[in-house]
């Protein structure tokens, strides 16, 4: 990521597109903040695969669902740039290797620093997920509320999206996906 650049393009943005001027002392540091935040806060995962994980062999021969509930996270729409925010719940079932539960939490924050469709955001999780941990099954289910359709067009503040994938026994066996979701009590 080139920081300065993006400060340059939002002072840009400011002056010459929105004709806003950087004299004023509530705007004269916007485009570093803006940059920065951008940079080092919002987009700081962009082409990179999350692989902080620590595992734990499965010795016990554990079983049943293990969900992650309620994981606030923050993300940014890729098709206006404004903020979506909401909680993920993610469950598997595991097969050889058990996970940190600080793990599940972070690989969504992480996915999240990048600006995408939620549906897309629900995929990178459970995909890394799956590469890594090998569950029997996995299930992520997203519910987040988008800034895009809050603060204009349709003006629904009080609307949100949810979105989810399944994958391995979770896919074929739908109880254990009614399971869950009763688990999640949406």
């Amino acid at each position: 990521m080139n920081e300065k650049l993006v400060e340059l393009a939002m002072q840009t943005l400011l002056e010459d597109g929105l004709g806003l001027s950087l004299d004023d002392p509530n705007l004269t540091e916007t485009p570093k903040r803006v940059a920065k935040m951008y940079c080092r806060e919002f987009f700081k995962n962009v082409g990179k695969e999350f692989s902080d994980w620590k595992d734990f062999p499965n010795k016990e021969g554990y079983d049943q669902i293990i969900m992650a509930d309620k994981v606030s996270f923050v993300s940014t729409c890729s098709h206006h740039f404004l903020p979506f925010t909401g909680f993920a719940y993610i469950a598997y079932i595991p097969d050889k290797k058990l996970v940190g539960v600080s793990k599940l939490a972070r690989v969504i924050e992480h996915y999240s620093a990048r600006p995408q469709i939620q549906e897309n955001l629900c995929h990178e999780i459970i995909n890394c997920f799956n590469e890594n941990i090998k569950p029997k099954g996995s299930m992520i289910l997203m519910k987040a509320s988008h800034n895009c359709m809050a603060v204009r067009g349709v003006k629904q503040p009080s609307s949100n999206m949810v979105t989810s994938v399944v994958s391995g026994i979770f896919k074929t066996n739908s109880l254990l996906e009614e399971k869950v979701l009763s688990m999640i009590k949406l």
